[in-house]
């Protein structure tokens, strides 16, 4: 099987390893990556299926049709952990029925969803706006910053679990921010809710010496958006986060752009993404600062200890 791989483009691997990472992405996503028209797009996209690098099946919507969805087949899995190194790690994607599972899943359009919009973040990036770095799905972002923030044991299960997390660099800058993609199924006290566990790991970060970041909710509908930032406003744990929304969904605007509304807001006047970091300032800076002067404090007490022992 890993002969047909060892034909594959460059293109093709960081394609592939997109999907694995992903687990579930869109022929007109996959184009929008890689590819410069969409007819080039599906014709390649279907020779990765035919040699088992990718799968793909169609969705059955209740109306109109949908596009062709791809995941990670035997022999992409198989490539990937040659490449890296652990041919176990990619496998479990490759389970029938887990793959089955997904074909169902009722968080199927929020993942794909989710997906459009860091893509959409990428294709900007394509013609010269900007680079979209450290792109991380819900487990790697969950992973990571878990992995940073120092956090009581009783309060993990608090922890939030964020769609996606990424750093945006234009002009020269950069911003980090968690995503909650809202596709307007969540009850609006449960999605204030998440704020509580935002508020933990910020906290968690902080003693670290990590800054917080951005916290970015993207709705499906300007009045959905309008309803949400009033429930958020009110909610006790906004005060400690840095909040954006947007009604902009990824597929029509680019969020790199001025769709962003800051929380609490300041002005009504939309903002750039890359502009978030100086619009809303972090909660935590005099708390990190604080901790940073204990540190260095302690660090000169032993220091003087040691040689004063000497």
């Amino acid at each position: 099987m890993l002969s047909a791989a060892s034909h594959l483009t460059d293109r093709d691997r960081w394609l592939v390893r997109l999907v694995g990472e992903h687990r579930v992405l869109t022929t007109d996503q996959l184009a929008a990556l890689g590819f410069g028209n969409i007819t080039t797009a599906r014709h390649r996209l279907a020779v990765l299926a035919r040699i088992g690098v990718l799968r793909r099946f169609r969705p059955h919507p209740e109306s109109g049709s949908a596009p062709w969805h791809y995941l990670l087949g035997p022999v992409g899995a198989a490539m990937l952990g040659a490449e890296d190194r652990d041919e176990k790690r990619w496998m479990p994607q490759v389970r029938g029925d887990r793959q089955l599972a997904l074909e169902r899943s009722q968080r199927l359009a929020h993942m794909t969803g989710r997906n459009w919009f860091f893509i959409t973040l990428a294709a900007h990036a394509r013609h010269g706006g900007g680079e979209l770095r450290d792109w991380l799905n819900e487990t790697g972002a969950a992973a990571r910053y878990e992995q940073r923030a120092v956090v009581n044991s009783g309060d993990r299960w608090r922890l939030p679990h964020p769609d996606g997390a990424a750093t945006w660099v234009q002009d020269g800058r950069e911003v980090t921010f968690w995503l909650e993609y809202d596709t307007g199924t969540e009850h609006l006290p449960v999605l204030a809710g998440k704020l509580d566990g935002y508020r933990v790991l910020a906290a968690g970060l902080a003693w670290t010496g990590d800054p917080c970041p951005l916290l970015l909710f993207c709705f499906p509908s300007p009045r959905r958006e309008q309803a949400a930032r009033r429930a958020l406003g009110a909610a006790r744990d906004a005060a400690s986060l840095r909040i954006a929304t947007t009604a902009a969904g990824p597929r029509a605007i680019s969020p790199a752009g001025p769709v962003w509304l800051p929380l609490p807001a300041g002005t009504a006047r939309q903002v750039r993404l890359i502009d978030l970091e100086q619009v809303i300032p972090d909660p935590w800076q005099d708390y990190r600062e604080q901790r940073a002067h204990e540190r260095r404090d302690r660090a000169e007490r032993e220091y003087t200890w040691h040689y004063q022992d000497d």
